[in-house]
């Protein structure tokens, strides 16, 4: 109740009152509104560019702005003269007009701004009228950057809060409509850096060097993504001549540091991209409990684990992107890019089991070092041939990703009560390759319809070798543990796919329907066995939309997607650093089927931007980590496709805009979910679940900006149980210098309590388990950025890529 009252102070905070901050500021604040009309009809003229420019500049606009929906428009200025406006429109004449501001003019009513219709035929010129801010299509929103000035001074991450359906809170965690199931795509392509560490990478980039960013609502049959609920695309610019960058580097009181550097240039027809960054973040005093009570024990009742951690972690990334232009047709792009780190800890922990009347039965204390390593390498060669026809696409690409990680871990266990002392040592070492052909082709017949096919060849070769160590207290030498299983992994996956999608655009009505045929097959080599698995899939998806108008809009869709489990899944690898608490993969596993529906509602206007959407899904064979119970008081967990899940909720998203200093955004997402499994193990589990977060950013005396942002997670569940709620609080206050190159942001995140908690309970039929894990999350911090060069002249870049986004990733170990 105390957190919650916390989420509604800061949120009447962010609307109410911050807004007021913003009246006060004391530059001069100007006016100017009106309705832009059809000069015969006397119709409005909806999404009207305005663009406004000094009379002694009129080519460079200092503000440009989109008319609603209605044709209203008003644009504030903040200094008094003589300005050039410009109205545009799609098959309209364009209108200029002079307009003169004073202090005793501080509001000017243009009334309405007749516009005529062009004399000349649309089919016979080429409009040079000027795109509006935000675009609507089929599958996708997109945010033209370059028509907005404020690009120009500001970094990727801070213009990602503009974007429709994008929100960023102060610790700069992005998601899209409210939820974290999305990707981030460079120029239609993953990459291991957006995957890992988006918002460091995205800091790093200028807003100057993008084009667009496009929020794909819904993926279509050429995206064979891991049921993912979106994807944010960043189309970069056309890389220019010249040498541009950026240098940032950031610190805060947790001890953490980070740096980084982006460099865009071009020389004739070559260009070249890169971007360098070093993050590191150590992790003190984080302290996880856990109690365990078994039901049909004979000897232990009561489990009872302690530990106390210190973790430092880094992390490197890096990207090089070369684009080579033969000619106006033919184009070669190569990408190489890296990342990695490691993360280090001691851990200083104790175990007790006891019985039923708690009298201690055993005990022991027990010191672990670990360290961890993981890196990846993404390679991608693309060639693009265009043609006369426009539109008309072929493109041909390779894709190699490898991806090694480590374990080396060493336990020293000292009995306290009888227990035998003992020293362990593990080590994991896993290697995944994976090669991938494509190749894709796009046929407009004309403006209605359009085909897409493509065929797609997926080699992946993933490898694992464990080994288990116990020291000889007589020689203290390091000899195999006995009784431990070898438990070494080699799989070879094959995937052939290919897919076709047809696509109708109308005046107000759109569809797109898809089919994808995937066969996979798998050869599965362990220690003492091996196994072949080979399976088809034929994944459908349908999305269609209708224009109510130019600002709302209705879209129903259909997508499955299939998720294939990953190496974490798949690794017979046996983790028992926590002889209480054993982990282990399962190469058993088989992909599972996601099957979802929505029913979307967006509009969008120049300040308020509204997202709506009616959500279910299905899936018959989720891969679920199931816990059971082995020799009495050993919880074993592993992974199984037992799953059947069915999870239906409404998700809303607003962004207001209600003054020229103010922007609010707010998301809000509510599941019914329900839970089951298709075996003999009757385990069931069901709830609500829901999630609200608010933001707002705020222009303040002396250019200052403020950014607040706040939200809560209630109780999320799974298959044996579920975890707390918590809230989280941030704020930004930044400030740009010498001509808007120069910018220093200090911020401030979860700073009322030192420490963040998070419990979590599993139940089963023989035992209950119950943990909290704490860390401290009150955290100060600074950064500075430099921007420095300039780029002029343009280079092309391929527009379609290899994206492999079918495997399910991150790690699900751990709880309880």
């Amino acid at each position: 109740m105390y957190r919650k009252a916390i989420l509604l102070g800061l949120l009447i905070f962010t609307v109410v009152i911050m807004p007021l901050f913003s009246e006060n500021k004391p530059t001069v604040s100007l006016s100017v509104k009106g309705i832009v009309v059809d000069s015969i009809s006397k119709e409005t003229i909806p999404y009207a560019t305005i663009s406004i420019s000094e009379i002694g500049t009129p080519q460079l606009y200092i503000k440009r702005i989109a008319a609603g929906s209605n044709g209203t428009f008003e644009v504030e200025l903040n200094k008094m003269g003589s300005y050039f406006f410009t109205f545009e429109s799609v098959g309209m004449e364009k209108k200029q007009q002079n307009i003169s501001l004073t202090t005793d003019q501080k509001k000017l009513d243009l009334a309405k701004i007749e516009m005529s219709v062009s004399k000349i035929q649309l089919s016979e010129v080429t409009v040079s009228a000027t795109k509006p801010l935000v675009k609507v299509d089929l599958d996708k929103i997109t945010y033209d950057m370059k028509s907005d000035p404020e690009a120009q001074a500001s970094n990727a991450l801070e213009m990602m809060r503009k974007v429709p359906l994008v929100t960023v809170d102060g610790d700069d965690k992005i998601q899209l409509k409210g939820s974290s199931n999305f990707k981030i795509y460079m120029n239609g392509k993953p990459s291991g850096m957006m995957t890992n560490n988006p918002s460091q990478v995205l800091k790093s980039i200028p807003a100057s060097s993008i084009k667009s960013i496009e929020v794909i609502t819904d993926p279509g049959a050429k995206y064979d993504a891991e049921g993912v609920g979106g994807i944010i695309n960043i189309v970069m610019d056309q890389s220019l001549s010249g040498l541009a960058g950026t240098v940032r580097a950031s610190v805060n009181t947790k001890g953490g540091y980070s740096g980084g550097l982006y460099l865009s240039t071009k020389k004739g027809k070559f260009g070249l991209t890169t971007n360098l960054n070093y993050n590191k973040q150590p992790e003190y005093d984080q302290t996880y409990e856990r109690n365990v009570e078994y039901f049909n024990s004979q000897s232990v009742k009561y489990i009872s684990q302690y530990a106390n951690t210190d973790a430092l972690y880094k992390f490197y990334y890096g990207n090089l992107e070369a684009s080579y232009e033969f000619d106006s047709l033919n184009l070669v792009s190569l990408t190489i890019g890296g990342f990695g780190g490691s993360s280090s800890s001691v851990d200083h922990a104790g175990t007790y089991s006891m019985n039923a009347l708690r009298d201690t039965l055993s005990a022991f204390k027990q010191l672990t070092q670990s360290i961890n390593g993981w890196a990846g390498v993404d390679l991608s060669l693309d060639y693009q041939r265009t043609f006369k026809k426009p539109s008309q696409l072929l493109t041909l690409s390779y894709k190699l990703n490898r991806i090694p990680e480590s374990n080396d871990n060493t336990s020293d266990l000292t009995g306290v009560l009888n227990y035998r002392s003992y020293k362990q040592h593990i080590l994991y070492n896993a290697n995944g390759d994976e090669h991938t052909f494509q190749a894709d082709y796009t046929e407009p017949f004309n403006k209605i319809h359009v085909i897409e096919v493509g065929v797609k060849y997926i080699l992946r070769l993933n490898n694992s070798i464990n080994n288990y160590y116990l020291q000889n207290d007589l020689t203290q030498a390091w000899e195999s543990m006995p009784n431990q299983a070898k438990n070494d992994l080699n799989q070879t996956q094959n995937i052939l796919g290919a897919y076709s999608s047809y696509t109708l655009k109308l005046e107000k009505f759109s569809a797109r329907a898809g089919l994808r045929l995937e066969e996979t097959s798998s050869n599965i080599v362990l220690s003492d066995t091996s196994f072949h698995v080979d399976f088809p899939n034929l994944v459908p998806s349908v999305t269609l939309s209708y224009k109510l108008n130019d600002a709302n809009n209705i879209k129903l869709s259909y997508n499955q997607r299939i998720n294939r489990p990953g190496i974490w899944y798949l690794n017979p690898f046996l983790d028992n650093s926590n002889p209480f608490n054993l982990r282990q993969g399962n190469p058993d596993l088989v992909p599972e089927m996601a099957n979802s529906f929505s029913f979307n509602y967006s509009y969008i206007s120049p300040k308020l931007t509204l997202n709506s959407s009616l959500f279910a899904s299905f899936t018959n064979n989720s891969i679920e980590r199931v816990g059971s119970l082995l020799n009495d008081s050993v919880v074993y967990n592993t992974y199984k496709n037992i799953g059947k899940s069915q999870n239906a909720g409404l998700s809303l998203y607003g962004n207001w805009q209600p003054h020229k200093s103010v922007s609010l955004n707010a998301n809000g997402t509510v599941n019914y979910i329900k839970m089951s499994t298709n075996d003999d193990s009757g385990l069931e589990n069901s709830g609500f679940t829901y999630i609200l977060s608010v933001g707002s950013q705020i222009n303040l005396p002396w250019e200052l900006k403020w950014n607040i942002n706040s939200g809560y997670y209630s109780p999320q569940i799974d298959l044996q149980g579920s975890n707390s709620d918590y809230i989280y609080y941030n704020t930004t206050l930044s400030r740009n210098f010498f001509k808007k190159k120069f910018t220093i942001s200090l911020r401030a995140s979860n700073f009322i309590n030192k420490t963040l908690e998070f419990n979590s309970i599993r139940k089963t039929e023989n035992y209950t388990s119950s943990s909290k894990n704490a860390m401290i999350s009150r955290n100060f911090g600074i950064s500075l950025t430099y921007k420095f060069g300039e780029l002029k002249e343009q280079i092309k870049k391929v527009q379609k890529t290899i994206q492999n986004d079918d495997v399910i990733g991150g790690n699900k170990s751990g709880g309880n």
